[in-house]
């Protein structure tokens, strides 16, 4: 059964259940901007300019990924995506595997820049709260929406930087993956949570309050590290520092540069490092009780 999805002011129909996104709320009989339908993909893409273990890209427009155990997906035009699943492919996954990864090449193709990030909204600004897996992005915005914060995206953060336009920040969904353990740093129970993944202590919390639904102005970025030292540190990153910090952020570089997409990229970086919008470095330990704290600084992030 097909299901329609909200995705950043896209409608998107799918044959597959994503669990992680907003469901469509608009008029039904509008056409969907993008669909995600079964159907067989070919092993192979047609003469690929790029050749890699898991994918083939040709040209800009033409992304082909296979994962043992989960089948194949192939992405074309920013606006068709055809999934062929193995006979016993986990829906858990395949909904995760289209909900990240495809989704930020999805974007790539679109030409907007997809950081590694979660996303609030702190004194009429988005701030991204860039980082690798399990740096915290996602328990440090939870810990922020207890605070009245609105939760604008999780681990994908998307950004628009055109060229003579103001860096601005497309929402996604007020709903957040946590851990298990994260969950008990917050105090929050998951007997009434839904779990995200098959086999995995990893849950669905809903942040509560409506997501924007319009863009709004990055008014920060905040990169967040593991600290060392014991304490938390808050630092301001400039110049080619922030630009090579950012542009490892970037989600699936690795597949957008084999899109041809990564001198875009970098001209996209410079311009969000350049828009006025400051960039910090949050180092803290994996201490609960610095969790308010760091809370504290990112509410003074965009604070240049």
């Amino acid at each position: 059964m097909t299901q329609a999805y909200w995705l950043s002011g896209l409608k998107l129909d799918s044959d597959f259940p994503l669990p992680a996104l907003a469901r469509w709320e608009g008029p039904e009989d509008i056409v969907g901007d993008v669909a995600i339908r079964r159907g067989k993909v070919p092993s192979r893409l047609d003469r690929p300019d790029h050749v890699g273990p898991i994918f083939q890209t040709r040209g800009r427009n033409e992304y082909l990924l296979a994962l043992p155990a989960t089948g194949r997906i192939f992405l074309r035009n920013g606006n068709e995506i055809t999934v062929d699943p193995e006979t016993d492919a986990d829906a858990h996954t395949i909904s995760a595997i289209l909900t990240g990864p495809i989704q930020a090449v999805l974007w790539h193709q679109r030409g907007l820049l997809p950081l590694q990030a979660s996303g609030v909204m702190v004194g009429g600004g988005a701030v991204a709260l860039c980082g690798p897996s399990a740096s915290g992005k996602s328990t440090l915005a939870a810990t922020l929406a207890a605070r009245g914060c609105a939760v604008i995206a999780d681990d994908l953060c998307l950004v628009e930087a055109r060229e003579s336009e103001a860096v601005s920040v497309l929402p996604g969904c007020a709903r957040l993956r946590l851990w298990r353990d994260s969950l008990d740093r917050l105090c929050i129970g998951a007997t009434a949570l839904t779990r995200a993944l098959t086999g995995q202590d990893v849950f669905f919390l809903d942040c509560g309050g409506p997501t924007p639904r319009a863009k709004s102005a990055l008014g920060a970025v905040v990169v967040l590290f593991h600290g060392e030292s014991g304490r938390v540190e808050f630092k301001r990153m400039r110049g080619a520092l922030a630009v090579d910090t950012l542009y490892g952020m970037v989600h699936t570089r690795r597949p957008a540069g084999a899109l041809g997409r990564g001198h875009d990229i970098f001209i996209a970086v410079k311009r969000l490092t350049s828009a006025g919008a400051p960039i910090w470095a949050l180092r803290f330990p994996s201490d609960p009780s610095c969790l308010g704290e760091a809370a504290a600084h990112v509410l003074t992030a965009t604070e240049g």
